[in-house]
């Protein structure tokens, strides 16, 4: 799991750092960089994936402009030549990026990473004279096999004592490494809409879920058993729902249950409908469904990153679904081993949120007065744990932050 996040010279943000937890909400006025944190992890994780140009920044969710507008330019500021983005894990590897445009004026330029360590510097670090030195006397066994190296980072050297502590081999080392890049290069900015969860349009290529709610039916069909039943214990958020239905020859179709503009096989039962006319097509259904699907399907399925971000989540739903919906995406991202960065303009998903639980975090973001975006987190004293207060109304009071300052 990633445990902070230091992000220097991308669009608002002049620099900053942020402690993580599992699930971590961002709340914030408009146009304040809530967007811009989360589109930072993406640039790592293309960057990671070796990515860096317009098509591979795209499919990741960021919002591509010309170089000159993602770099940092505040008034009074020289702007500098390159963007900084580093995340530390929580055994203390790092992964980081240092990018540069190749033609700064230029929304289609590349992306060069200066900062990219491959495995032969790995082992010249490992085999120069001053680390080989330290590492033979206090850890024998690391050299009884040619062995490796990564750059003189307090993480490497920690991670290279603590596997040759436990007579682990260069395999295993490489192999933590790769956990790590992996974690980075899955990552995605899901900001869902209507027409793509219906399938009447599909503009990511993302596999298994598209970044704006693509391939929600193909997911769903592919679902174990497990999770199939997982799914079908929170069919309650939904009042009218009584199925699911995955029609993979779309053989409804022909029955006249949908026009044909969607290339979703995805149906659904309405218990309040009669039993030989109650089946409808996600093409003709509410998105309240399909957003809530999508979710719950995103963090329960284990096809699916294991780390990502949701941008405003709380799109076409009900501010009571918005608390409820909350509360249980807290519980699966622990069960499922995820961990999740969320935008929010509604209070009521606030309301989900226990922040007695080191796991879960709240930042307010905001613009310094010289228009730099800069966060907080909230937290509060263990005493005030019995107090009866909603963040909703604390939020919407002005006491949490993350509001207009100018009316």
């Amino acid at each position: 799991m990633i445990q902070e996040i230091e992000i220097k010279n991308f669009k608002s943000i002049i620099q900053d750092k942020i402690s993580l937890g599992k699930i971590n909400v961002f709340i914030g006025e408009n146009g304040c960089g809530k967007t811009n944190i989360l589109e930072a992890v993406a640039t790592l994780s293309a960057s990671k994936d070796n990515n860096l140009n317009i098509n591979g920044l795209s499919s990741k969710g960021i919002r591509v402009t010309k170089p000159k507008l993602t770099m940092s330019s505040f008034i009074g500021l020289r702007q500098k030549k390159e963007i900084e983005i580093s995340v530390m894990f929580n055994n203390d590897a790092i992964e980081k990026c240092a990018i540069y445009p190749v033609k700064s004026d230029d929304i289609y330029s590349e992306w060069r990473d200066g900062d990219t360590i491959s495995e032969n510097e790995i082992n010249e670090f490992l085999f120069s004279p001053k680390v080989e030195k330290q590492l033979k006397s206090e850890y024998p066994n690391i050299y009884k096999d040619d062995f490796l190296k990564k750059s003189e980072s307090e993480f490497f050297f920690k991670l290279i004592k603590k596997l040759a502590k436990n007579n682990l081999t260069k395999n295993d080392l490489f192999s933590e490494l790769n956990e790590t890049t992996e974690y980075l290069t899955k990552f995605l900015i899901f900001n869902l809409n209507t027409h793509s969860l219906r399938g009447i349009i599909n503009n990511s290529k993302e596999m298994p879920l598209g970044i704006n709610g693509e391939g929600l039916d193909v997911l769903l069909h592919d679902f174990s058993i497990e999770e199939w039943n997982e799914i079908k214990n929170y069919s309650y958020l939904i009042s009218w729902l009584d199925e699911i239905i995955t029609d993979e020859n779309d053989a409804l179709k022909y029955k006249g249950h949908k026009l044909g503009r969607s290339s979703s096989y995805l149906y659904f039962k309405d218990k309040f409908m009669r039993k030989n006319n109650n089946i409808f097509a996600a093409e003709n259904s509410n998105e309240g469904v399909l957003n809530v699907l999508f979710y719950l399907a995103l963090f329960i399925s284990h096809k699916t990153p294991r780390f990502f971000a949701i941008d405003n989540i709380d799109n076409s739903l009900n501010p009571h679904l918005c608390q409820h919906l909350m509360t249980e995406i807290c519980k699966l991202a622990k069960n499922h081993n995820k961990q999740v960065l969320i935008t929010t303009h509604n209070p009521s998903i606030l309301d989900g949120l226990n922040l007695f639980d080191d796991d879960v975090r709240l930042f307010e973001v905001k613009r310094l007065d010289d228009g730099s975006t800069k966060t907080r987190r909230i937290e509060f004293k263990p005493e005030m744990k019995n107090e009866q207060f909603k963040l909703s109304e604390l939020w919407s009071r002005g006491f949490l932050g993350a509001i207009s300052q100018n009316f």
